[in-house]
């Protein structure tokens, strides 16, 4: 990647580890001062390499018990406004990911929910209101373990 070098892939890489690491001690896994390890982080970070910080949350602690991968199959997947037709999407609490995709499914979507009710909610916003009947066919799994999320062991 351009304007980054090996000193920056390690400290991305315990960034995604640990976005709470300090500078002190991501310096001396690099062998550089706290100061020197803050201006890279900025420079990655100027760059778009860092897009945020967040913790990684239970969804239990919040009442969302049932986590989805959400698939939508589109009727015509290079719609010119479907970006727009994502974005309010993109914007609800319990939607953790949205991606656009290769494949017979278009957009993967992976979101929490307190129980099916509101999951079966979820689906018929979606289809209604956000992508306004582009959906094709919508296929739902459901969680029943997690072993890692946002790169974090759960165990």
């Amino acid at each position: 990647m351009p304007g980054i070098d090996e000193v920056d892939e390690i400290i991305l890489r315990e960034l995604r580890k640990n976005g709470r690491i300090t500078l002190t001690d991501l310096g001396k896994k690099v062998n550089l001062t706290p100061a020197a390890v803050k201006n890279r982080v900025e420079k990655l970070e100027k760059l778009g390499a860092i897009k945020g910080y967040s913790a990684v949350i239970d969804s239990a602690f919040l009442g969302e018990f049932l986590t989805a991968l959400i698939e939508v199959e589109l009727v015509n997947p290079e719609a010119q406004d479907l970006e727009e037709r994502i974005r309010g999407l993109v914007k609800m609490e319990n939607v953790l990911d949205v991606y656009k995709k290769t494949g017979e499914f278009h957009i993967l979507i992976r979101a929490t929910f307190k129980d099916v009710e509101a999951l079966n909610s979820f689906l018929r916003e979606l289809n209604l209101k956000h992508l306004k009947n582009l959906a094709r066919r919508i296929r739902v799994s459901v969680v029943l373990e997690s072993f890692k999320e946002a790169g974090v062991p759960v165990r």
